[in-house]
């Protein structure tokens, strides 16, 4: 009998593992189509690479998946402030900011140190990133205009 409820519970956990794996990766898989309708193959590249990153440089911070943490670090995911403004976005993943910012009708006071070695093509590729991630659907991302946005210090 105990033989029997064992194989009964590990069954059970096997059957609910799969099934929440398959919801996981079918929603991942819907992700990744609307990112694939949104974007041409190079800004594709430009996401893929900008993940990478993304996962070396912000989500110690700003979370895997983009929700900041509380009222500590400002999220990225639906995030007005982020998509208000690229050019403005792009200096702030290289030069930091010290001061008070409005992310979401939530001040956040915590300064965010910049990254100043990466360059204006890795700030292309992690925009691109974190504005077409977790729902945000912006779009392609010019390197050009963030070229120039960096320019402006």
């Amino acid at each position: 009998m105990r033989s029997k409820r064992n194989f009964l519970a590990a069954l059970t956990f096997l059957v609910v593992s799969t099934l929440s794996f398959n919801s996981c990766s079918e929603r991942k898989k819907s992700d990744g189509a609307k990112v694939q309708e949104r974007l041409n193959n190079t800004e594709i590249k430009y996401f893929t690479n900008g993940r990478k990153l993304y996962t070396q440089h912000c989500s110690n911070c700003h979370m895997e998946n983009g929700e900041g943490l509380g009222r500590l670090i400002p999220p990225l995911k639906d995030s007005d402030y982020l998509l208000e403004d690229i050019g403005r976005s792009a200096r702030l993943i290289v030069n930091g900011i010290a001061e008070p910012i409005l992310v979401n009708d939530v001040q956040f006071q915590q300064p965010m140190p910049g990254v100043s070695s990466l360059n204006y093509s890795e700030v292309t590729e992690i925009l691109t990133y974190i504005t077409n991630a977790w729902g945000n659907e912006y779009g392609g991302i010019n390197p050009e205009d963030i070229k120039e946005a960096l320019k402006k210090n």
